[in-house]
């Protein structure tokens, strides 16, 4: 098994690595940051850390890339604001089901540019019903395919049939 476990490990970082330089050549990077506040405070992840590292080899620009090291910052409201209300994309990680609402939990949102622009995405699109989320299970193993969602979120067209398997774009609600 433990040959079979290296080439399964070997075709997953091949195909990481290739998605990679697909991006490497473009030379629009647009700007996204991550999360939400959390009793009053915004957690970013530090410039060295794996997210920031999956916004870079999707061709994007990560807002504090030039935070030192893998932990995260505890950030205000504003701090955030300041240096993302304009980002071209936000990503989240939570049970959050739709862009109306995230405006609901905190109004100050609707001012960001990305909310404006409807480019707001979950990493919730694989949930169980009792509430496992398969990014954080599944995803460990498989970040060849965020890295695939990451392209298609900042560069879509790019990966022409590939459909979002850990991310979801928040829609509006309708209906009311």
């Amino acid at each position: 098994r433990e040959k079979a476990s290296e080439e399964a490990f070997d075709l997953t970082a091949k195909r990481y690595r290739e998605l990679a330089l697909k991006v490497a050549v473009l030379s629009y990077a647009p700007s996204v940051f991550f999360n939400a506040p959390y009793e009053g405070t915004w957690y970013m992840a530090g410039g060295d850390s794996y997210l920031a590292r999956l916004a870079l080899d999707a061709g994007a620009a990560y807002l504090w890339a030039d935070t030192p090291g893998t932990a995260t910052v505890a950030l205000s409201f504003e701090k955030v604001f300041d240096r993302a209300g304009k980002a071209d994309f936000w990503l989240l990680s939570g049970f959050t089901q739709s862009a109306d609402e995230l405006g609901r939990e905190d109004e100050r949102f609707r001012r960001f540019e990305a909310f404006q622009k409807g480019n707001i995405y979950n990493n919730n699109a694989r949930v169980t019903a009792a509430g496992g989320n398969d990014f954080y299970e599944s995803g460990t193993a498989h970040p060849d395919v965020i890295l695939e969602d990451l392209v298609e979120i900042f560069h879509p067209g790019l990966l022409p049939d590939h459909e979002l398997f850990y991310y979801r774009k928040l829609e509006a609600e309708t209906g009311g």
